[in-house]
């Protein structure tokens, strides 16, 4: 069948649709930021439950992440994503019907089920549709559309939070999955997998309705075919498997999604109303989105390495500055300041290089496997660190618990500086031992 679009058309409208996705996933994950405290106050949540109700969602992202990858592998990354966001749409109405606290975690657990498998497969579909030259723009747009989720969020618990309509908070987040859902119609699948797949006719249909080549697909020998994890550790190699968990576990130790997840939670006990927590944490996504934007136009052109390591030393220094505000008492509108460079920081660095980068560093063999384990990896550290975070901060206080996450996040930078290398423009790897066509940063 014939084109009916221009290829960049074609393309424009995948990456957006495809993109739904983190819309999806940043309202799935920041909503319960507003709706936290009114839950807390109709059931009487303690630290810890408060902490489960956050963090409920990110262990459904750890669980489902290590097998989405062979689904994608398999399937293809369409039916993936399509069928998490119909998954989406059943635990947000479960979620927003809760009676009581364990069916609100038994709904928050389902969405995460899904997120964590949106988390994956729309990176990994938008970098294999994606020109090398424009890769770490079109993924990073994914990340772009998660912060307009979180944002969207806020806004819409700061509407209803004076009626306490915590239920409408989380019930809104139907409508991007049924957007998700129905736009899985409209664009084509990965050529990069239809190849792999050995279907040469419809790959080429694919990339000529994008735009593209093919990709690595088969080669003389036949096509690629997913892989076990054994093998696809053993094609990648262990430099660039330790790489990319390090980096999937590093982005959460920095505290970075504590900062968004508990906004209104930390700004409130700084010293500002729950409104005013509210409206702070609105402050703190418009400088999320701001900051995305920034790293959209910048990733191709500074580079993949320069920006995370960047991000992370004035996380770091930001965190140092928000545990010194608490022990000299200049709390409030000073740490609502400094929470917005800290996570503007990391919305430049860690938080959207993570993503362009696992999908640039593992061979096409193996990348569906690998990506999966790294996902999984990256959702299970912040399962940990956003259900620690309250009872740290009565353990240690919040300067304590800044205190300890600058330590962390100093070290991870200089860590990175010494084992990071750079991808910026380099082809999605083809073969086996990616480090053969790599150079280190230095």
């Amino acid at each position: 069948m014939k084109p009916t679009r221009s290829p960049a058309a074609t393309r424009t409208l995948t990456v957006c649709v495809a993109s739904v996705g983190g819309l999806l996933f940043g309202y799935g994950t920041g909503v319960i930021a507003g709706a936290l405290p009114l839950v807390t106050a109709e059931y009487g949540l303690s630290p810890w439950a408060q902490g489960a109700a956050v963090s409920a969602a990110l262990l459904g992202a750890a669980l489902t992440a290590p097998s989405s990858g062979r689904l994608a592998d398999r399937f293809g990354r369409l039916p993936v994503i399509g069928s998490a966001a119909a998954v989406y749409a059943v635990g947000t109405l479960a979620s927003a019907a809760a009676t009581g606290t364990g069916s609100l975690l038994a709904g928050r657990l389902l969405v995460g089920l899904s997120l964590g498998a949106t988390s994956f497969a729309v990176p990994l579909y938008i970098s294999e549709i994606a020109p090398p030259a424009r890769r770490g723009a079109l993924v990073t747009l994914n990340q772009l559309m998660i912060t307009v989720g979180l944002l969207l969020s806020y806004v819409v618990a700061y509407a209803l939070e004076p009626s306490g309509a915590w239920r409408w908070m989380l019930a809104v987040g139907i409508a991007p999955a049924l957007l998700l859902l129905g736009g899985m119609f409209l664009v084509p699948e990965s050529p990069d997998w239809l190849h792999s797949r050995g279907h040469g006719s419809r790959a080429a249909l694919a990339a000529a309705r994008l735009g593209i080549g093919t990709g690595s697909g088969p080669t003389a020998e036949g096509p690629v075919r997913g892989t076990g994890l054994r093998v696809a550790c053993a094609q990648a190699g262990r430099r660039w498997v330790a790489l990319g968990l390090a980096i999937a576990v590093l982005v959460h130790l920095t505290g970075l999604n504590t900062a968004i997840y508990y906004a209104p939670t930390i700004l409130a006990s700084s010293g500002l109303t729950s409104a005013g927590g509210i409206v702070g944490s609105i402050l703190v996504g418009l400088c999320n989105v701001a900051a995305t934007v920034i790293t959209v136009l910048a990733l191709d052109r500074w580079g993949r390495r320069p920006l995370m390591i960047g991000g992370l030393v004035v996380m770091a220094l930001t965190a140092l500055g928000i545990a010194s505000a608490g022990l000299l008492g200049h709390e409030g509108t000073v740490t609502a300041l400094l929470l917005c460079v800290f996570i503007t920081a990391g919305a430049v660095g860690p938080a959207a290089v993570f993503w362009v980068y696992i999908s640039e560093i593992y061979p096409s063999e193996a990348r569906g496997a690998l990506m999966s384990v790294a996902t999984a990896a990256h959702w299970a550290a912040d399962f940990v660190v956003a259900t620690t975070f309250l009872p740290l901060v009565q353990q240690l206080s919040l300067a304590g618990t800044f205190a300890l996450y600058a330590a962390v996040t100093g070290a991870s930078a200089l860590a990175l500086a010494r084992w990071m290398p750079e991808t910026r423009g380099r082809p999605l790897v083809a073969s086996a031992r990616p480090a053969a066509a790599m150079h280190h940063a230095d």
